[in-house]
């Protein structure tokens, strides 16, 4: 069970969210849980976040079909 839960909210942040994401995932600190919340994002946010998750299993998606 992980100590920490790391909870990324994203709507139409596609700009933002990798860097966002990176810094997350860069951290020493590795007993944590990354769950990504999209809420039905129209800019591109869903592709980037399963790209990550293609990389990254760990990672919980969350993606809301309408805001």
């Amino acid at each position: 069970m992980p100590d920490v839960s790391v909870i990324v909210p994203n709507y139409n942040h596609a700009p933002y969210l990798a860097p966002r994401l990176d810094s997350i995932l860069s951290q020493t600190y590795r007993n944590y849980e990354l769950i990504l919340l999209d809420d039905a994002s129209t800019d591109g946010s869903q592709d980037m976040i399963r790209q990550y998750q293609q990389v990254h299993p760990q990672i919980r998606v969350f993606i809301n079909n309408r805001n």
